[in-house]
C-alpha cells in the first residue's frame, strides 16, 4: 500500500482527488458537520475552498456575541436558498444580532429553523428578548423549533405551510393562533389550558409544571407523549379516537380521582402501545380487578414507570386485568430523586397468555 501511494503521488499526472469529488457528495458531507466544521475543510483542495459558500445547511453554534464567525460566514455566502438553519445560543441574553441572523434565513427561504436562546427565566420576560415579527410571518417554513423565544398575544402569526413546531414557554392564547401542521412539541409550557387541532398526528408534552386542566381534542392524533410534567390539576383526552401510541409518564394532579384515570383509559382503547407513569399506576392501586377490566381491549404492549414508594401488586394486576390481550409487559422500578443509589430495576415479559 504504502509503495502504490509514494507511486501515486510521483505521478506527472497527479490530480487531487478531493477536488474531483461531486457536488452532491460534498454538500452531503457538508449537511452532517457543524458549519464551522464546513468551512474548515477549505484547507482539503482548492476547489473546496469555496463550496461551502453554497451548502443549504447552516448550523451554529455561538458562545458569545463578540464571536464574529456567523457574520463572516452569511456575509461570504452566495447560496439562494437555505433548507436548515440551526442557531444554538450558549449566552443567557438576547442580543439584537440574533434578529439579523433569522432575517437571513428568512430572506433565503429557510424551511428548518430552529433558535435556542438559551434564556433563563429571570431574563426571559425582558423586552428586548421578544424577536422581530418578521419570524411570525414566515410561509416558507415547514419545521421549526423555539427555545427563549417570547411572543405576544397582539402577534399576528402565520406558518401557513407548517408541518412540525416545538415550542417552550408560550401562552394559551398564543397557541390557539397556531396552525400547528402535524407534530408538536411543548415544551414548560405551564399556562396552556387546551389543544384543539384537526391536523395533529404527534403531541409530545415535555417536562415543566402545568397549572391548569390541559384538555386535548385531536381527533387524527396517532401518537401523545406526555413525559415529565406535573400537573397541578389533571389532564383529561376529549377526543382522540385514532391514537395508537401513548405515553402518560407524569404526576400531580388528584390522586385519589379514579373517575378520572377511567375517563383517560376509555380514550385509549384503539391504542396498541401504552406507557403508564407514577399518576396512573398510584390511581389504579386501590381500585378492584372486576372494576377496571377490558378498558384496553387493543394494548399489545404496556410499559409501566412505577416508583418504588408506589409499587403495589395490586396495581399491576389491576393493570393486566384492564389489558386482556397484552403480548408484552415492561416494568420499570425507579427510585426517588433522593435516593443515593440512582438506579433503576427493569422487568421484561414478552408473549403473555392471560386465560381468566
Amino acid at each position: 500500500m504504502a509503495g502504490t501511494l509514494t507511486w501515486t503521488a510521483d505521478r506527472k499526472d497527479y490530480e487531487d482527488y478531493m477536488s474531483l469529488l461531486p457536488d452532491c457528495l460534498i454538500h452531503h458531507i457538508f449537511s452532517s458537520l457543524p458549519t464551522r466544521d464546513a468551512v474548515k475543510t477549505c484547507v482539503l483542495s482548492k476547489r473546496w475552498q469555496s463550496v461551502w459558500t453554497n451548502i443549504s445547511d447552516l448550523r451554529f453554534s455561538v458562545s458569545s456575541y463578540d464571536d464574529t464567525f456567523v457574520d463572516r460566514v452569511l456575509t461570504l455566502y452566495v447560496g439562494r436558498k437555505v433548507k436548515i438553519f440551526h442557531l444554538d445560543i450558549k449566552q443567557d441574553y438576547y442580543h439584537p444580532i440574533v434578529d439579523s441572523w433569522v432575517h437571513f434565513a428568512i430572506d433565503h427561504q429557510v424551511e428548518d429553523l430552529l433558535l435556542n436562546l438559551n434564556i433563563s427565566w429571570w431574563n426571559f420576560w425582558r423586552k428586548d428578548c421578544k424577536l422581530s415579527p418578521l419570524l411570525t410571518n414566515c410561509s416558507k417554513l415547514t419545521k421549526l423549533c423555539l427555545r427563549g423565544c417570547r411572543f405576544s398575544s397582539s402577534d399576528s402569526i402565520s406558518w401557513s405551510s407548517l408541518k412540525s413546531l416545538s415550542i417552550q414557554n408560550v401562552s394559551d392564547d398564543v397557541l390557539r393562533k397556531i396552525l400547528m401542521g402535524e407534530r408538536l412539541n411543548l415544551i414548560d409550557c405551564r399556562s396552556v389550558k387546551g389543544i384543539q387541532s384537526r391536523s395533529l398526528r404527534e403531541l409530545v408534552i415535555d417536562g415543566g409544571w402545568v397549572q391548569y386542566t390541559l384538555e386535548i381534542s385531536t381527533p387524527c392524533l396517532l401518537s401523545l407523549r406526555v413525559s415529565s410534567a406535573y400537573f397541578w390539576k389533571s389532564i383529561r383526552i376529549i377526543e382522540a379516537p385514532s391514537l395508537v401510541e401513548a405515553e402518560l409518564n407524569f404526576d400531580g394532579g388528584d390522586k385519589s380521582d379514579c373517575h378520572l384515570l377511567k375517563e383517560l383509559l376509555c380514550k385509549l382503547q384503539n391504542a396498541t402501545r401504552i406507557l403508564f407513569g407514577a399518576w396512573c399506576v398510584r390511581i389504579m392501586s386501590p381500585l378492584k380487578v372486576e372494576d377496571v377490566q377490558d378498558w384496553l381491549p387493543n394494548c399489545k404492549s404496556l410499559t409501566l414507570h412505577v416508583p418504588i414508594r408506589d409499587f403495589s401488586f395490586p396495581a399491576i394486576a389491576n393493570m393486566l386485568a384492564t389489558t386482556p390481550n397484552l403480548e408484552k409487559l415492561v416494568i420499570k422500578f425507579e427510585l426517588s430523586e433522593w435516593d443515593t443509589s440512582w438506579a433503576t430495576v427493569i422487568v421484561t415479559v414478552e408473549r403473555l397468555h392471560l386465560h381468566c
